[in-house]
């Protein structure tokens, strides 16, 4: 009997993050206001690794409304995927204790994530997480594949690629443990600059996503750029597109990002790709 491999990944994924400590953002999706077809990948922001009394290291999604956000993702929109969004706290200490406790963390990580209905993680580490990262899927890798989990890494700052950013290692970590990895190019210059970096370091193009930023601040992705870079990702063959973040797309109250989404950011994502 073969093991279980990670789902594969629609044609071309959609991904979004999902906020889950605003009230606000949890009412509208429970009065049904948030289209959810918009995407078929959702990371729920944001969890942490943390200690149990038994050592090991485990998620604990802190957002006030994670369970409730989740919970509502999946009864209105059963087929999409979740994952737990991680930031760095608790990356090294699990690494750590991975190698100390043959790889007791993973286990119990893998354990969470099946009981509490995950489908995967994204790796969102912007800090003192980072230089952990490439070890940390490493680690998780085989695991989770075994039990058709997926890891998800979200890389800020894209236009320094994975070297700079992960290590040496990362780019060989990635490549076999890695489903996808989100570029978020809006914090940079753009997907089309982007992704070339992280292909010539020797990433697969079939892993990477480009990325718009669709809340109302000074890195909002205007709409015309947000197709045109979504008609990039698709044209190189990329595994698709995602976007910052669903329950707060485009707001319709000045900079108050949180009031009145109109969802035009993942409208134009999601219309560019089926081409309506």
């Amino acid at each position: 009997m073969t093991s279980p491999v990670a789902p594969a990944a629609p044609l071309f994924e959609i991904a979004t993050w999902y906020d889950t400590w605003n009230q606000l953002g949890l009412a509208n999706l429970t009065n049904k206001l948030v289209p959810l077809n918009y995407a078929t990948r959702y990371n729920l922001a944001f969890g942490q690794l943390v200690a149990t009394a038994a050592g090991a290291y485990t998620v604990d999604m802190t957002g006030a409304y994670a369970a409730s956000v989740k919970q509502q993702i999946l009864s209105q929109a059963p087929g999409v995927t979740i994952y737990a969004g991680l930031g760095d706290t608790g990356i090294p200490q699990a690494v750590l204790d991975n190698q100390k406790n043959n790889n007791r963390s993973t286990a119990s990580i893998v354990n969470w994530l099946l009981a509490n209905s995950y489908q995967g993680i994204c790796i969102d580490a912007e800090g003192t997480g980072m230089s952990s990262v490439a070890t940390f899927v490493t680690q998780l890798g085989p695991s989770f594949r075994a039990n058709g989990l997926g890891i998800a890494v979200s890389a800020p700052w894209p236009g320094n690629g994975p070297g700079q950013l992960y290590g040496s290692n990362a780019v060989s970590a990635f490549n076999a443990h890695v489903d996808a990895i989100e570029l978020q190019d809006y914090s940079s210059t753009s997907t089309p600059q982007d992704i070339p970096i992280w292909v010539r370091a020797g990433i697969k193009p079939d892993l990477l996503m480009g990325g718009v930023c669709t809340e109302n601040s000074g890195a909002q992705t205007s709409l015309s750029d947000t197709q045109s870079w979504t008609q990039y990702a698709m044209q190189q063959g990329l595994r698709g597109m995602f976007s910052w973040r669903l329950d707060n797309d485009h707001g319709s109250s000045g900079t108050n990002e949180d009031d009145g989404p109109t969802f035009t950011g993942a409208q134009t994502i999601y219309d560019t790709v089926y081409g309506n």
